[in-house]
């Protein structure tokens, strides 16, 4: 009988494990929701005089690819997804060298969207951060990206 409610009970932790939350090592409960805003976003500006630059940002699911390509700077990586939350379009991913984005994205219409992005040390890091205004500078600020 003692192995039978054991079963039971394992069979029951199984199941309440499929909810669709993640623990992070600091046992935040995160809830995993989908991303409305898939597909390949762009934006083009100048680093300077003369200096054209192209920021991609590829919005899957499960992660996001950016590049970067300009006579200042290449950069391509991907961020695989820790969180996304709805509430704030709050996405916070990492890359294979263990560097954590914390992403929020705002204004989203059919052809366009706003996306600001800041490094940060860690999935409760990102949770930590409030949404930054309208017109921060910081960490180059709201960006308009063009859907491709």
């Amino acid at each position: 009988m003692r192995i039978v409610i054991v079963f039971c009970m394992s069979i029951f932790g199984i199941g309440a494990c499929t909810k669709n939350k993640v623990s992070t090592s600091n046992e935040v409960q995160i809830e995993k929701e989908n991303i409305s805003f898939t597909g390949k976003w762009q934006r083009q500006f100048e680093a300077g005089p003369g200096n054209p630059h192209t920021a991609e940002y590829v919005i899957y699911q499960d992660s996001m690819r950016y590049t970067l390509s300009g006579s200042l700077g290449m950069s391509d990586y991907l961020l695989t997804r820790d969180t996304f939350l709805l509430e704030n379009n709050r996405f916070i991913g990492h890359t294979n060298g263990n560097r954590y984005y914390l992403i929020f994205v705002k204004n989203i219409l059919g052809d366009s969207l706003r996306l600001y992005k800041q490094e940060v040390s860690s999935v409760a890091e990102g949770m930590a951060v409030g949404l930054p205004s309208d017109s921060t500078s910081a960490n180059y600020g709201w960006g308009v990206y063009y859907k491709k």
